[in-house]
Formats: C-alpha cells, structure tokens, sequence
C-alpha cells in the first residue's frame, strides 16, 4: 500500500468512526462504573467494532453481488452515505443524538458495549459504508486488503485510548472543542464522499467523460 493510499483509508476510516464524537455518550453511559469497568467496557466494545468491520471487510463486497448490487451502485449509494453523514455532522445532528438519549438511564456494562458503544457509534453506517468501498475485491488486491485492515486496527486501537482517556480529553477541549472537531471531521468526509462519487462515475461513464 502507497504511502498516499494509507492516509486516505485512514482518515476516512477515522473520520467515519469518529471516536472523539463518542467521548460524551462513553462518560454518560459509564459515569456510575469503577475505573476496571470503564476499560473493560471501552476495550470490549472496540474489540465488537473491529470485529462488526471485519466482517463487512470480508464479506460485505460478495453479500452485495450476491443480491446483485454491483459495487459502483455501492460506491454511488455510499458516496451519498457518507455525504449525509459529513453533512449532519457539519450541521451538528448525528448517531450521538440518539444514542444519548439511551444514556440518560444506567445500564449494566454488559448492556451498553454492543449498544449503543460499539454500534451504530464506533461501527455505524458510514464506518461499514466505507471498508466495504476501500476493499473492493475488482479494484484491490488482496495485499492491499489485508493493508486496509491493518489500518482499520490501528483506527480501532486510536479509538480504544480515545476512549481511555475520555475524562482529561473532554476536560481540555470541552463541549465547544468536541463540536469543533466533528465539524472539521465533517468537512472532511464530505470531501471524501465527492471523491467517492468521482471514482464510482469514472467507472461507469463512457471512457474520455470528463470529471
């Protein structure tokens, strides 16, 4: 994998996964947990989320063909994905909407790592959107899928001190410095969704069309 091909799959992975926006919902849901419980929910539920990708990695590419969705009607479909997302997340309205409205009652640990923490926050829509579109199977070889997943773990492992360090991070850029860094990381998957419109028209527009 090209050094420029990592950057992209790691920031839209990072971006779409967005671990920063799930510090408040993390604090909320965990606020009444010793300090072992809060680790062991935040490794647990990136653990479930690497897993939840892995599998669309994997298999999310040959379930589509198998319904007969082709994957340029994937990358078109996930272009306007991500698209929304960017957008809500510019706008301030996201996933992390409804999942604070789940955190407003305690909940055991066990409850809350595969909902709402490790889905639809670490692994949402968007997240699975785009591992499925940056390890097309007719456009990338298997090298650099594997390479795709590695970046996905380390994405993850990010998340996870993320996660650990959720107390002092949201302490030091506070809730304006939180809604700063989703919008700047809103901005950016937008961009990232129009490149995806771009390469999935190249390749079903007559050759010469210009983009």
């Amino acid at each position: 994998m090209q050094y420029d091909t990592f950057i992209t799959d790691f920031m839209t992975l990072l971006v779409t996964i967005e671990p920063i926006a799930v510090i408040p919902v993390y604090l909320a849901l965990t606020g009444g947990m010793s300090a072992a419980d809060r680790h062991r929910v935040a490794l647990m539920s990136c653990v479930v989320a690497a897993i939840i990708l892995l599998f669309f990695l994997v298999l999310g590419q040959i379930l589509l063909e198998a319904i007969g969705i082709s994957l340029p009607a994937f990358r078109l479909a996930g272009g306007l994905v991500l698209l929304t997302l960017g957008l809500r997340m510019i706008y301030g309205v996201g996933e992390t909407d409804k999942a604070a409205e789940i955190s407003a009652k305690p909940r055991a640990a066990k409850d809350i790592i595969v909902f709402p923490l490790a889905t639809p926050m670490l692994a949402g829509g968007g997240a699975i959107t785009a591992i499925v579109v940056l390890t097309d199977n007719h456009q990338y070889s298997l090298f650099h899928q594997a390479a795709t997943a590695g970046t996905l773990l380390l994405v993850m492992v990010l998340s996870y001190l993320t996660l650990l360090l959720a107390s002092p991070i949201q302490r030091l850029i506070g809730e304006t410095g939180t809604n700063v860094v989703g919008r700047i990381m809103g901005l950016i998957l937008t961009a990232l969704a129009m490149q995806t419109f771009i390469t999935a028209l190249k390749s079903v527009l007559p050759e010469g069309a210009i983009l």
